[in-house]
């Protein structure tokens, strides 16, 4: 692991990078190794907070598609970015190449490169399951843990799951246990994947069998 943050955020999904801005800000917040106040020349935690929270209102009204909400989504988006990326050289600079001070910060670090050998994605999740949920219209999705995931994409399928077309996104979660969603119509019959997100951008897809929702 080398000292030095990642910051091409523009490698994420949307859902992928709501959750790393939403990381980065929580992992900021009273962080013990970076104390306020920071200097005049960086942006502010509460320039991360604001720019984190605006960002996340967008994204959850331009999930209905309108081209003007999707619009002011991206521009969210654009602003938060370079606020991060204006950050993360004063969070290396306070680190002083400690690999540990900064794996605090909710950014993701920079791996080895070793020669001759290719970066493979994250493996699938091991004992993906989906399942009903206690409440009707609910489901459940758990895993075992991941090791190098940052976050973990769910999606859901209705008819046959062969055709990509079929499959729509569920969510984005920091964790890949315990998540509970709805929206799910009795007697439908579901499918359901995960795959987590690493430095290397998004892994195997493990893909459950159909459970008929009730």
């Amino acid at each position: 692991m080398q000292a030095k943050l990642i910051i091409s955020f523009e490698r994420l999904s949307d859902p992928a990078f709501d959750a790393k801005a939403d990381l980065i800000r929580a992992s900021l917040t009273g962080n013990a190794n970076y104390p306020l106040p920071w200097p005049a020349y960086v942006p502010q935690l509460t320039d991360i907070a604001a720019g984190q929270a605006s960002h996340h209102s967008l994204f959850e009204v331009a999930q209905t598609g309108d081209s003007v909400k999707i619009t002011a989504r991206n521009g969210a988006r654009d602003n938060l970015t370079a606020l991060l990326k204006r950050l993360a050289p004063y969070l290396e600079l306070v680190a002083n190449g400690d690999v540990a001070k900064l794996q605090t910060t909710g950014y993701d670090l920079r791996h080895d490169i070793v020669q001759g050998i290719a970066l493979n994605p994250l493996p699938a999740p091991a004992h993906f399951v989906f399942a009903r949920g206690a409440v009707s219209g609910t489901m459940m999705a758990s895993a075992d843990s991941l090791a190098g995931a940052g976050s973990f994409e769910l999606s859901v399928c209705m008819g046959d799951p062969a055709v990509e077309s079929n499959w729509k996104d569920k969510g984005t979660f920091l964790h890949d246990s315990g998540i509970n969603a709805d929206g799910f119509t009795p007697g439908t019959v579901y499918y359901a994947r995960m795959r987590g997100v690493g430095s290397n951008g998004p892994g195997v897809w493990a893909v459950s069998s159909g459970v008929m929702a009730v």
